[in-house]
C-alpha cells in the first residue's frame, strides 16, 4: 500500500513538472512595440497551460494583470484581452487576443524647469509631446524624464532632482493629469586640473596645452571624452584616466584629477598582406614616440609590394601653443612603381603645416619638392616641380569604428610654376566626400564620389603623381588599379587631365559582426572627352577588432570588359 501511495505522489509530481512550462504565446490585436512589452513580461515565466486557460484560476488572474501592465506604458489603461486554445484544441501556443480600447489623453500637463535658463533643457521641455490633449504615453513621459537627468550629468549639473514627479490617471475617464517639476541646480566648473605623471618624460607646459582647460571652465562628459581620446592617439601615454572629484566640490567648482603613465619610447611593427591593386606586399615600420621632452617624433616607414616600393619618413613637431591642434611635419619619401601602363621612380621632399578646429576641420598647407622620371610607353620625362598647396576637410559621424551616420569632404588645391624652379606649370583642384547613413534599424547606405581637374601649359611634363588614373578598390571597382586613363600614340594608359569618379552602396547587416552589400561604381579618368565606365558587384562586411574588413568582386558593364576582379580593403568607412 505504501508503495502505490508513493507511486501515486510521484506521479502528480511528474505530471505538475511535465504541465509547468514557458508556453509560447500568439498574440494579436496589438502592433510590434506593444507586443515586445508583452513578451517581455510574460515570457520569463512558467505557466500551467490548463491554468492560464482556465478564468477561475490565479494563473490566469495574473497574466491578465500582466497583459495590462505591458500595454499601460503606451496610454492603454482600459484594455481588455481573452485567453484561449488555439484551433487544435492545444495548449501550444496559447492564443492571446487584444482589444486596446480607448487611448487615454492628457487633461493637463505641467512640466517646469526651476530656476534655470539653460537653453538645452528648455529644447527638450518644448519638444515632448505630453501636452495637454495630447495622447498620453507613459514611455515618453519616462523618456523625457531621463533625458532631462542625462542632459543634467553630461553638463555637471550635479545636484539635478526632480522636485515633482507625478501621474493620475483616471481610468474612467479615459484622462491623465502630469505635473513633472525639475530642478536641476547649480552647473559646476572644472576649478583645478591636477596632473599626475608616474615619471617625468615630458614638458609640462606641454602636457598643460595638450589638456586645454584653463580654470575655472565649464566642461561636458562627452568634451572630456573627446579629449581623452585624443591624449590617447598621440603615442606620448600609455594609461590616461580621468577623475571628477566630486568629494571635493565646492561653490566655485570641482577639481579633474588627470593621471598619465608613459608609453614605450619606441615601436616596431612587421606586416605582410595581399592587396587586390598591389598584389602581395610586406612593411616595416619604426616610431619614436619622445625625440626630446618638446613632444617631437619620428616615424619610418618601408613598404614593398608587386607594383609599389615606398620609402618614407616624418619628422613632426608640436607647437608650443597648440601641440593639440597645430603642428609641423617634415617628411621625405622615395616611390618606385611599376604597372602594366606606367614606370616612374618619385623623390619628394615636404614641408607641411596642420591645424585642427573643433576637432572636425583640418587644414594642411603644404609645400612640395618633387622629382620624378617617368615612362608611359610613348612619354618619358624627367621633371622637377616646386609644389605649394592647400587642402581642408570635414568629417563629422556618430561613430568612429562603425558609423550609422556620417560624412567627410575634401578639397585640395595645388600648382606649381616655371618660373619658380619648376620644368612645367599646372594648377590642380580636387573635390571628394563620402556620405553614410542608415536605412532602417540595422542598414546602410554609403556613397562616394570624386572630382578632379588640371589646367597646364604643357601636360606632357607633368609627372604621373599628378595626373589622374580611376580603377581599382578606393575607385571603379571591377577594374584593375589604374586601368582608365586616356591612351597615348602607342595605346598605352598616360593618365589624364580630369576624373570624375562615384559609388552607391547598400550594406545589409546579417549580424553584430557581419553584413553583405552591393554596390554600383562609375567615371572615369579623361583629358577631353568623358568616357563612362560602370561595375556593379556585391560583397561581404567583417567588422574585426582591427577594423571593418572588405571583400568584394565587382563585374565592368561595359561592352568592352566581361571579367570580374576580386577587391579586398582593410580600413575605417570615413
Amino acid at each position: 500500500m505504501t508503495i502505490k501511495v508513493r507511486s501515486f505522489i510521484l506521479f502528480l509530481l511528474l505530471n505538475t513538472a511535465v504541465n509547468v512550462m514557458a508556453l509560447d504565446f500568439n498574440i494579436s490585436g496589438v502592433d510590434d512595440p506593444i507586443k515586445s512589452n508583452i513578451k517581455a513580461f510574460i515570457d520569463s515565466k512558467a505557466y500551467d497551460c490548463e491554468s492560464v486557460i482556465s478564468p477561475i484560476t490565479q494563473q490566469h488572474k495574473a497574466i491578465k494583470n500582466q497583459l495590462q501592465l505591458a500595454i499601460q506604458p503606451f496610454g492603454y489603461f482600459n484594455s481588455t484581452s481573452k485567453i484561449q486554445k488555439n484551433e487544435k484544441n492545444s495548449c501550444d501556443p496559447v492564443s492571446i487576443q487584444i482589444d486596446l480600447g480607448p487611448i487615454t489623453t492628457i487633461k493637463k500637463s505641467h512640466i517646469e524647469i526651476v530656476d534655470n535658463d539653460d537653453q538645452d533643457f528648455t529644447f527638450l521641455i518644448n519638444k515632448h509631446d505630453l501636452a495637454a490633449e495630447k495622447p498620453f504615453k507613459q514611455t515618453s513621459y519616462q523618456q523625457l524624464k531621463a533625458q532631462l537627468m542625462d542632459l543634467a550629468v553630461e553638463k555637471l549639473y550635479l545636484d539635478a532632482d526632480f522636485e515633482t514627479q507625478k501621474i493620475e490617471v483616471f481610468k474612467s475617464r479615459n484622462e491623465a493629469v502630469i505635473e513633472l517639476i525639475f530642478v536641476p541646480g547649480k552647473r559646476y566648473q572644472i576649478s583645478d586640473v591636477n596632473i599626475t605623471l608616474d615619471t617625468p618624460f615630458l614638458q609640462s607646459e606641454l602636457i598643460e596645452k595638450m589638456v586645454g582647460i584653463n580654470p575655472p571652465q565649464f566642461i561636458t562628459h562627452s568634451e572630456l571624452y573627446q579629449l581623452k581620446r585624443k591624449l590617447n592617439s598621440y603615442g606620448y601615454f600609455n594609461q590616461v584616466l580621468f577623475n571628477l572629484d566630486e568629494e571635493h566640490k565646492t561653490n566655485t567648482g570641482l577639481p579633474l584629477n588627470i593621471k598619465l603613465s608613459a608609453a614605450a619610447k619606441y615601436d616596431y611593427a612587421i606586416g605582410a598582406g595581399y592587396s587586390t591593386d598591389t598584389g602581395a606586399k610586406a612593411s616595416f615600420s619604426y616610431n619614436n614616440y619622445r625625440i626630446n621632452e618638446r613632444g617631437h617624433q619620428f616615424n619610418g616607414q618601408m613598404k614593398l609590394s608587386e607594383l609599389r616600393n615606398e620609402l618614407a619618413s616624418a619628422y613632426k613637431i608640436p607647437s608650443k601653443d597648440k601641440p593639440s591642434n597645430k603642428w609641423i611635419n617634415l617628411s621625405l619619401v622615395y616611390r618606385d612603381e611599376l604597372t602594366d601602363n606606367i614606370d616612374s621612380e618619385t623623390s619628394k621632399l615636404g614641408l607641411s603645416q596642420t591645424r585642427i578646429y573643433k576637432n572636425k576641420w583640418q587644414n594642411i598647407n603644404f609645400i612640395d619638392l618633387l622629382h620624378e622620371n617617368f615612362d608611359t610607353g610613348v612619354e618619358t620625362g624627367d621633371s622637377l616641380l616646386l609644389v605649394p598647396g592647400v587642402s581642408w576637410s570635414l568629417t563629422d559621424t556618430d561613430n568612429v569604428a562603425r558609423p550609422s551616420r556620417g560624412y567627410r569632404i575634401q578639397t585640395e588645391f595645388k600648382g606649381a610654376s616655371d618660373a619658380i624652379f619648376s620644368d612645367a606649370s599646372f594648377v590642380q583642384l580636387t573635390l571628394s566626400g563620402k556620405f553614410i547613413h542608415s536605412l532602417g534599424s540595422k542598414n546602410r547606405m554609403l556613397y562616394r564620389g570624386m572630382l578632379g581637374s588640371t589646367v597646364s601649359s604643357d601636360f606632357d611634363q607633368i609627372p604621373t603623381t599628378y595626373r589622374f588614373f580611376a580603377g581599382g578598390d578606393q575607385s571603379i571597382r571591377g577594374y584593375d588599379y589604374q586601368a582608365i586613363s586616356p591612351f597615348n600614340d602607342s595605346g598605352d594608359l598616360a593618365g589624364g587631365k580630369h576624373t570624375l569618379v562615384g559609388s552607391v552602396e547598400f550594406e545589409y547587416q546579417l549580424t553584430s559582426q557581419w553584413a553583405l552589400a552591393v554596390f554600383t561604381d562609375f567615371g572615369d579618368a579623361f583629358n577631353d572627352e568623358f568616357d563612362f565606365n560602370y561595375s556593379v558587384g556585391s560583397g561581404v562586411r567583417w567588422f574585426s577588432p582591427i577594423g571593418p574588413i572588405r571583400l568584394d568582386v565587382g563585374v565592368p558593364l561595359d561592352e568592352d570588359k566581361s571579367n570580374f576582379r576580386l577587391h579586398i580593403t582593410i580600413g575605417p568607412d570615413l
